[in-house]
């Protein structure tokens, strides 16, 4: 299983080379394309970091195993 912050970290790059995609494109049709899989994965992204958010706070108060 992937870590969750590394996804995160994988989908902020995407983001990033979709962002300078964009700037680079000149037809109009190809650039809104562009900016609607940016958006949908910035959305992605950002439930990843809530996922990650969650799991990391269920660890923190979870008690150790195997102490008492």
């Amino acid at each position: 299983m992937l870590d969750m912050t590394f996804v995160v970290a994988v989908l902020e790059g995407i983001e990033g080379t979709l962002d300078e995609l964009i700037g680079r494109v000149e037809r109009r049709d190809l650039r809104g394309r562009l900016s609607t899989l940016q958006v949908q994965t910035a959305a992605a992204r950002h439930q990843f970091e809530m996922s990650a958010t969650t799991s990391a706070e269920s660890d923190e108060s979870a008690p150790s195993r195997g102490t008492r």
